[in-house]
């Protein structure tokens, strides 16, 4: 898959500080979900990396397996 261009749609923790028991209340406390398109790099069972330039490595992401929610093959017209 190296080189594949792909959307990943990941899961980004959610942290805030202070007395805020109302998000709880009223479900507010879910991890946001992004979404990145990037070139594959490189894939092992633990970690997805991927870089916004192809065939050179530019800006690099590295995202864990467990947070990514789905990836989507695209392809270049």
């Amino acid at each position: 898959m190296k080189g594949q261009m792909i959307l990943v749609e990941w899961e980004d923790i959610m942290s805030w500080t202070g007395w805020n028991q109302e998000l709880i209340d009223n479900n507010e406390d879910e991890p946001e979900v992004f979404k990145t398109i990037g070139f594959v790099v490189r894939e092992t069972p633990h970690k997805l990396t991927i870089t916004d330039t192809y065939p050179q490595i530019g800006n690099v992401v590295v995202f864990p397996k467990g947070c990514i929610k789905n990836i989507t093959k695209l392809t270049q017209k």
